[in-house]
């Protein structure tokens, strides 16, 4: 064989390894996404509900059941209760429960108010400020989405103010409505200041205290 037959075969023989080797990779590439898909879905079949979050600050420290997530992304959960948690230095923090139900969508849509109530994060944060008043916005829409009524209160209510450190929203309980007034302080000292802030809103508008039951809470 001469010399030029020799690389010929040579390059021939490098060649066919190459393709061997390229379609081995490619089959076990494809035998992975297979077993990956598998897996997940096993993994992932009793997970029929979701949990849609949107979080102001963008940088909190958002954790459902002790575990962190981002805080704009949706997430695949088993019905149930869970425990939240919104943390970021300077807010006072969030602690609540969110509940999914089985082939349903639930909001976590919270904002944190700054722990200095003369504080100017959002003011001074344009696109902080833009989640802020989305998250407000949809669940204003939301809640009228979800309660219909005569009632005065549904047009003056939910209402949220992290400048006036309120929040208040409404609930049917029977045959009576159920005012919830959160108070954005961990102050006993700035409790009554802000319940009166809350009281003053409803008295602005027309609302008749004497025909709702009223709850008050605080961090």
């Amino acid at each position: 064989m001469d010399r030029k037959s020799f690389f010929r075969a040579n390059s021939n023989e490098k060649q066919k390894k190459f393709f061997k080797v390229s379609i081995i990779i490619l089959i076990l590439i494809f035998l992975g996404i297979i077993i990956f898909s598998i897996i997940n879905f096993f993994l992932n079949i009793d997970k029929t509900s979701e949990i849609k979050i949107l979080v102001a600050p963008s940088d909190a420290i958002v954790k459902i059941n002790g575990e962190i997530y981002p805080t704009n992304t949706t997430i695949k959960v088993v019905p149930g209760t869970y425990d939240v948690k919104i943390d970021k230095t300077g807010f006072i923090s969030y602690h609540n429960s969110i509940t999914a139900n089985a082939n349903e969508t639930a909001y976590l849509y919270e904002y944190l108010n700054e722990e200095n109530e003369n504080g100017t994060f959002y003011k001074d944060n344009e696109k902080e400020a833009g989640i802020a008043q989305r998250i407000s916005d949809f669940r204003a829409d939301k809640f009228h989405e979800d309660y219909t009524g005569t009632d005065p209160i549904w047009g003056v209510t939910p209402y949220s103010s992290y400048q006036e450190g309120i929040k208040i929203s409404a609930e049917k309980s029977g045959s009576k409505v159920k005012l919830n007034v959160y108070l954005y302080t961990c102050l006993d000292d700035e409790v009554q200041k802000l319940k009166q802030k809350a009281l003053n809103y409803l008295e602005e508008n027309n609302i008749n205290l004497k025909n709702y039951d009223i709850s008050y809470s605080n961090c």
